[in-house]
């Protein structure tokens, strides 16, 4: 008969392992995929604006009754939102959750993003400082880039762009170098913003993913400690069963 003892080394023994499979690879890299998909946003939210979430991609949305009349579709009188595409529309930042690009792999891409649609800075215009200088509403020749927020300081440290028209996937990859050489700290925490305030021919960027090395998200619990809540779980169960 197994006692209570061997019964809680068992059940170490496995917490153990499970602890040692779900801790990631030093050289993982990019294995957290957020992909956009309707009902899958991860965790990332709408802050300004409204978000358009096709099958594979999201991007800015134009509400009801938002737009210019004879313009790229005029006013939207859909009785929802649409998609912004071309039009005019309140600018659109969204937010993901908290990240961390100090235990990241040292070598691979440990950032991808993949985007589609315009060039992510038509007119060549200076890069914000922080979600306060996006704008309220969107502007010919203005910006579609991914922005990394520092949640010390609360400044854009970087920003990346797609670099051409086209509705092919542009993927743009960054290792831990060159997010530090950017002005990305290894202490402090990130938030991404993707934003968008631009309108016109080519108006228009979506991301169709993220890709990210699972150290760097931060809203993800220690697999250890998930063991020990396991584990602490079912010896309660075993003592009120006792």
């Amino acid at each position: 008969m197994t006692t209570l003892k061997q019964l809680i080394l068992k059940i170490a023994a496995v917490a153990t392992v499970s602890s040692v499979l779900m801790t990631p690879s030093a050289n993982a890299a990019v294995s957290v995929d957020w992909d956009f998909s309707p009902g899958n946003e991860n965790g990332w939210t709408t802050v300004s604006g409204a978000s358009w979430l096709n099958p594979a991609t999201v991007g800015a949305g134009q509400v009801e009754g938002g737009g210019v009349d004879g313009y790229f579709d005029g006013v939207n009188t859909t009785g929802g939102t649409r998609r912004g595409h071309d039009g005019a529309h309140v600018s659109f930042v969204y937010r993901s959750p908290s990240l961390n690009f100090g235990t990241v792999d040292a070598v691979d891409s440990v950032l991808e993003i993949d985007w589609v649609g315009g060039e992510g800075n038509q007119g060549g215009s200076v890069a914000p400082m922080n979600p306060g200088e996006v704008g309220a509403n969107s502007t010919i020749d203005g910006q579609k880039g991914l922005a990394l927020l520092n949640l010390t300081t609360g400044n854009y440290d970087a920003i990346y762009y797609k670099a051409g028209n086209g509705s092919d996937v542009e993927t743009t990859a960054l290792t831990q170098a060159d997010l530090t050489t950017a002005g990305i700290s290894l202490t402090d925490d990130y938030q991404l913003d993707f934003f968008e305030n631009d309108d016109g021919g080519w108006g228009w960027t979506e991301l169709s993913a993220v890709r990210l090395d699972a150290n760097a998200v931060t809203a993800i619990p220690e697999p250890s400690g998930i063991a020990l809540f396991g584990l602490a779980g079912l010896l309660t169960l075993i003592r009120r069963r006792k």
